[in-house]
C-alpha cells in the first residue's frame, strides 16, 4: 500500500466517521465527500472498479444541496481520471477552502491532509493545512506544519511570511509577535500579508479589550488588502466594533465602506445592517432607503450595546472611508 493510498483510505474513513456520529445535512455531505474520496482511490491505483464508484459518487453528489460543493466535488472526480496526484491534491485544497469558511473544521482538516500527502512539497497546502489545525485548536500540529511552509517556500516568500503570522499568533505573545511579523511583511512590500498580520492583530487587540487598537489595524488592514472579499470582511469587523462600543453612527460609515469597497454579498449583508442600525436611531429616511426583502446568507454576531458613546468616531471615519474608497477606485 502506498502513503498516497494510506492518506485517502484515512481521509475517507475520517468523514465516514463524521457522517455517522453527526445528524442531518452536514452527516449526509460528509458520507458524499467519503464516498467520492474512494472513487479517487481507485482512480489513482487505476483498480476495476473505479468507472463504477465514479458513477455512484456522481449520483450522491447531485442529490448535495450547495452549487459551489457540488462543483468541487465533480471537478475532484475529474482530475482524478487522469490519474495525476497534483491537480487533485490542488482541487481538494479548494474543498477544504470551503469546508472552512462552512466552519466545518474536521472535514477540512481530513481533506487538506489528504491534500499535502498527495502533493508534500506544495507549502500552500502545508499553511493552509497549518491555519485549520490552528482553528481546531491544534497549537503544536499548527505550528509544525507552519514550518513546514516556510521550509518549503524557501523561509523568505509570502507563504513564508503567512506562516510566521501563523506561527505568530499561537505563540506566547501574539501581540508582540505578530508585530514583528508585521514589520517583515512590510519591509518585503508584501501588503497581503501584511494586511493579513493586522487583521489577525485586530483580533487579539480587540479580545484584550483595546477596540481602538483593533479599529486602528483593521482600518490599516483595509488600506491594503486588493481583493474585495478581504476588504468587505474587514469593513463588517470593524462595524462589529462600533457596535460593540455603542457608536452606530461610526458603524454606518463602516458598513457603507462593505458596500463601496466589498463584494456584492457583502455588500447585501451590509444594507440589511444599515437598515437595523437605521431603526436603532430612529432614522426613518435610512430604513426606507436600506429596506431589503431578500434572505441574507451572512450573519452578523454583534447586539446592539446599552449604552452609547459621549461622541462619536464617524466623522473621522467618514473622512477615512472617502480617503480610501478613492484610493480603491485609483488603484483597480
Amino acid at each position: 500500500m502506498t502513503p498516497s493510498t494510506e492518506a485517502l483510505q484515512a481521509a475517507a474513513g475520517a468523514l465516514q466517521q463524521i457522517s455517522e456520529r453527526t445528524p442531518g445535512e452536514r452527516g449526509r455531505r460528509a458520507s458524499v465527500g467519503a464516498l467520492v474520496l474512494r472513487a479517487v482511490e481507485s482512480h489513482l491505483a487505476n483498480v476495476a472498479e473505479a468507472n463504477f464508484l465514479q458513477r455512484r459518487a456522481e449520483r450522491e453528489i447531485e442529490r448535495v444541496g450547495g452549487e459551489a460543493e457540488r462543483g468541487i466535488l465533480y471537478r475532484v472526480l475529474q482530475l482524478s481520471e487522469r490519474g495525476d496526484a497534483g491537480p487533485v491534491a490542488s482541487a481538494l485544497s479548494d474543498y477544504a477552502a470551503g469546508l472552512e469558511e462552512a466552519r466545518r473544521l474536521p472535514e477540512a482538516a481530513a481533506v487538506i491532509c489528504l491534500a499535502l500527502a498527495l502533493d508534500p512539497e506544495d507549502a500552500s497546502l502545508a499553511l493552509r493545512a497549518g491555519r485549520i489545525s490552528r482553528l481546531l485548536g491544534e497549537r503544536e500540529r499548527a505550528l509544525s506544519l507552519y514550518r513546514v511552509a516556510r521550509e518549503l517556500d524557501g523561509g523568505n516568500g509570502s507563504i513564508a511570511r503567512l506562516a510566521s503570522i501563523g506561527e505568530a499568533v499561537v505563540s506566547e505573545a501574539p501581540e508582540f509577535a505578530l508585530s514583528a511579523a508585521i514589520r517583515e511583511a512590510v519591509a518585503a512590500e508584501d501588503n497581503e500579508a501584511a494586511a493579513v498580520g493586522l487583521e489577525e492583530r485586530a483580533r487579539v487587540r480587540r479580545g484584550r479589550g483595546s477596540r481602538p487598537g483593533a479599529a486602528r489595524d483593521l482600518g490599516f488592514a483595509a488600506v491594503r488588502y486588493t481583493d474585495t472579499a478581504d476588504r468587505g470582511r474587514v469593513a463588517h469587523q470593524l462595524a462589529d466594533l462600533f457596535v460593540a462600543a455603542g457608536d452606530p453612527q461610526a458603524a454606518r460609515e463602516a458598513l457603507l465602506f462593505a458596500i463601496n469597497a466589498g463584494d456584492p454579498m457583502q455588500g447585501e449583508h451590509a444594507r440589511a445592517r444599515l437598515h437595523t442600525v437605521s431603526r436603532d436611531l430612529g432614522d426613518q429616511v435610512g430604513m426606507r432607503r436600506w429596506r431589503t426583502f431578500k434572505p441574507q446568507t451572512l450573519v452578523s454576531l454583534s447586539s446592539r450595546p446599552a449604552t452609547r458613546i459621549a461622541e462619536s468616531a464617524a466623522p473621522a471615519f467618514a473622512r477615512w472611508r472617502e480617503r480610501v474608497e478613492a484610493l480603491v477606485v485609483l488603484t483597480t
